[in-house]
């Protein structure tokens, strides 16, 4: 059983528990522990006298107001959490420059005012806050207008994070050999394709009887499929020792309940398998290579061995063939200046797609 009201977070290997409407701190106790409750009974008794002191002296209608209880509502939280982080952060700030102002007099000049102090690629991911807080207002009664979707989205500037090359793959692993943490890391982010979020929850609970390993992915809550022991599509008939090795990698680790558990056996956080592949990269002499640039690595790899957009698509978790238009573009520029035979498994894109409808990806399910 669960206490209504109680907001939980995780912070690294634990969980911080607050009261939802007073922002109490309550004990880092079992929930039905004794101590637990009666913190959490006092909190709630603190709600009345709470709500009558906004009501005497905070104006109900104004951008902090909005925002609190923008953040309580299913808008906000039925989101995937990387995308609640990303609306929460751009949100608060909001709420910090722009507190006591009336939100029924926010026009578009003033969104655009706003954003005009960022560079493109965040101004655009605060105009979705702004977007998201126009329509809960109106709805809510506390504006008249969605001013926000009168503003258009800035040009933004792709820079991204890099993509490993095959020599950056190969310094680090001759840095760090199997056996350690650091390239264990590695091999499971490598061939998975596995945001760090998700990456950290594998275990072997998500490999079936038919040998593919799948999750669902916290950002786009859809699902992705990698071949762990099932066999290898065509594309891939070269990458087996290169699955061996990522077995090997993980099993090294042993005791934990996720295949990248901490020594102590417990979850291992996001950010601190990012940090991971950051330092070890940096001592290895890649400055500039990052976690996800090892997503984008695998999906280049797919595309460059002759896979499909519908291969990247299920390896990757992606939705939509847009979304991998920037992996099969470049692979297929580069096919363009290729010698005839450079590369076995290296076909056209037309060929593929006439396949693709004859032979499953690498036996998935779900189709």
């Amino acid at each position: 059983m669960r206490l209504k009201g109680v907001r939980r977070q995780k912070r690294g290997d634990r969980v911080v528990k607050y009261h939802r409407a007073t922002g109490v701190r309550l004990p880092d106790l079992p929930e039905l522990h004794p101590d637990f409750i009666a913190a959490w009974a006092l909190a709630q008794s603190q709600i009345g006298s709470i709500q009558a002191k906004a009501i005497r002296g905070v104006n109900l209608g104004s951008i902090a107001a909005v925002v609190n209880n923008f953040l309580a509502s299913q808008d906000y939280l039925s989101g995937s959490p990387v995308y609640r982080a990303i609306l929460k952060r751009n949100a608060e700030q909001i709420k910090e420059a722009y507190a006591d102002v009336p939100f029924r007099l926010i026009e578009a000049r003033h969104i655009e005012a706003d954003l005009s102090k960022l560079p493109p690629n965040p101004a655009n991911a605060r105009l979705k806050t702004w977007r998201k807080l126009s329509k809960f207002a109106k709805r809510t009664g506390n504006g008249d207008k969605d001013a926000a979707a009168l503003v258009s989205k800035r040009k933004e500037t792709i820079v991204g994070h890099k993509t490993w090359t095959t020599d950056d793959i190969a310094s680090y692993r001759n840095k760090w050999a199997v056996g350690t943490v650091q390239r264990a890391c590695f091999e499971l982010l490598y061939w998975t394709a596995a945001r760090t979020i998700d990456a950290v929850k594998l275990s072997t609970t998500n490999v079936g009887m038919d040998g593919i390993l799948t999750f669902i992915q916290s950002k786009t809550k859809g699902p992705a499929y990698v071949p762990w022991t099932a066999p290898l599509p065509d594309f891939a008939s070269s990458w087996q020792c290169e699955r061996e090795t990522v077995h090997h990698a993980v099993e090294r680790l042993k005791g934990g309940l996720t295949f990248l558990a901490t020594s102590n056996g417990k979850m291992r956080s996001h950010k601190g398998l990012s940090n991971v592949i950051a330092a070890a990269a940096n001592s290895a002499g890649l400055n500039d290579c990052t976690a996800h640039g090892l997503r984008k690595a695998r999906l280049t790899a797919i595309a460059e061995a002759g896979g499909t957009a519908h291969a990247i698509m299920a390896w990757g978790g992606h939705k939509t063939l847009q979304e991998v238009e920037q992996y099969t573009r470049a692979a297929e520029m580069k096919r363009l200046i290729s010698g005839p035979g450079t590369n076995r498994n290296t076909v056209s894109r037309a060929e593929h797609d006439t396949e693709k409808a004859k032979t499953p990806l690498f036996s998935m399910r779900g189709k």
